[in-house]
């Protein structure tokens, strides 16, 4: 008999319900953040459920299927009967070659450790999160960043800038125009995510007090030249969400991580910058800023 168990589509209503099994004070990884949820949900066809006290979250993603990401707040030792519940479930369906997906090496182990299946691991590369020191985005210091130094200096001798927040509907619709310049610039070379990003960024642009988060916007003689959004996640980490410039505005890119980082969160003691999705530029880009670390995350299958 397969498993009832009923998943919900995502809402902005689910938030209190999410972050009571989040634990943020650990949290590596930006995908279990609600904002990050919410922003993709419809891209991911995010859904959840609550199974033997556990949240389980649903996701869809292009070239992986469907799978389920890492159980929050799980019952180590009720672990089998969770993933039997899931595989179970999954026999209802004939498109899924993974069980799990953003996945971390703890809860590998706990499989490992806590039941008797026969799991294979896959690294997803693509998907593994570049983790910086604030301060060396900040200060620049030291030869390994002098080109990125010279960028920003490049842009303050430049250009007569204005720093604003992205709090009314003129600088939202400006941030707009810039996305969608940007994507039809480079349309032929993205992926579906970053074609669908214009309309996971209007969400997060009508939902920015609410889901408390910080974002900077750079105009030089009246026109936005580059916009970020990003979030503290605890004392220690903060994420960048959002972060896009117009290239012909020299050292855009340099300045806007430098001076969002400054203005709100320099106090934290690393910054979360997300994936580069496999994208050979991107890569080369996050690369270049030095991580001191990556989140490395997982693809399981149950043999």
């Amino acid at each position: 008999m397969i498993a009832i168990i009923n998943f919900n589509c995502l809402s902005i209503d689910d938030k209190d319900i999410i972050e009571k099994y989040v634990d943020k004070d650990k949290l590596e990884s930006y995908e279990y953040l609600f904002s990050s949820l919410y922003m993709w949900r419809k891209l991911n066809n995010v859904k959840y459920a609550v199974i033997n006290d556990a949240l389980v979250i649903e996701k869809n993603e292009e070239g992986k299927g469907t799978f389920y990401a890492q159980p929050l707040k799980y019952d180590k030792e009720k672990l089998t009967e969770l993933v039997d519940l899931l595989i179970e479930r999954n026999s209802n369906y004939t498109d899924r070659d993974y069980l799990f997906g953003d996945v971390d090496e703890q809860f590998i182990d706990d499989l490992k450790k806590y039941t008797n299946f026969n799991i294979e691991e896959i690294e997803d590369i693509s998907d593994f999160e570049y983790v910086y020191n604030t301060n060396d985005l900040i200060e620049l210091k030291g030869k390994k960043f002098h080109g990125k130094k010279n960028h920003v200096n490049s842009f303050e001798k430049s250009y007569t800038y204005e720093i604003k927040s992205i709090n009314n509907e003129k600088v939202i619709k400006d941030c707009l125009m810039l996305l969608q310049k940007w994507h039809e610039e480079v349309a032929v070379t993205v992926d579906k995510e970053m074609m669908m990003e214009i309309d996971a960024i209007k969400d997060l642009f009508r939902e920015l007090h609410f889901f408390d988060l910080k974002s900077i916007a750079i105009y030089v003689d009246e026109e936005l030249a580059g916009f970020s959004v990003g979030e503290r996640v605890n004392e220690k980490m903060a994420v960048i969400h959002v972060e896009r410039g117009e290239i012909s505005y020299k050292g855009i890119y340099a300045f806007l991580n430098r001076k969002f980082l400054t203005e709100s969160f320099s106090d934290t003691e690393l910054v979360n910058r997300q994936e580069d999705t496999g994208n050979a530029g991107l890569r080369k880009a996050k690369q270049s800023y030095h991580p001191v670390k990556m989140v490395k995350k997982y693809l399981i299958k149950i043999k």
